[in-house]
């Protein structure tokens, strides 16, 4: 949870709607919605890895980036939901 509720923080910075849930027998997850476009929406999760190390995942089993790089794993997140800055 501690590393989705970074991501969340970083994510909030750059206008991304974000609601951190923990549904039953899943892993928590971060379901990042763009705001100018709402249908552009998607689930991060984040996970450990076989090494021990955490890394950011999309829904569709896509690594976004470490979970100690919060900055570089927003804009990845950005790109994919095709946020339009303002």
């Amino acid at each position: 949870m501690d590393h989705l509720e970074r991501l969340a923080a970083q994510l909030e910075a750059h206008s991304f709607q974000v609601r951190l849930t923990a549904p039953a027998g899943l892993y928590p997850r971060l379901r990042v919605i763009n705001p100018m476009a709402p249908a552009m929406a998607e689930d991060v999760l984040a996970s450990n890895a076989s090494d021990g190390e955490w890394w950011y995942w999309l829904s569709w089993a896509g690594r976004i980036g470490h979970a100690s790089d919060v900055v570089t794993a927003a804009e990845r997140i950005a790109s994919v939901l095709h946020v339009i800055r303002r």
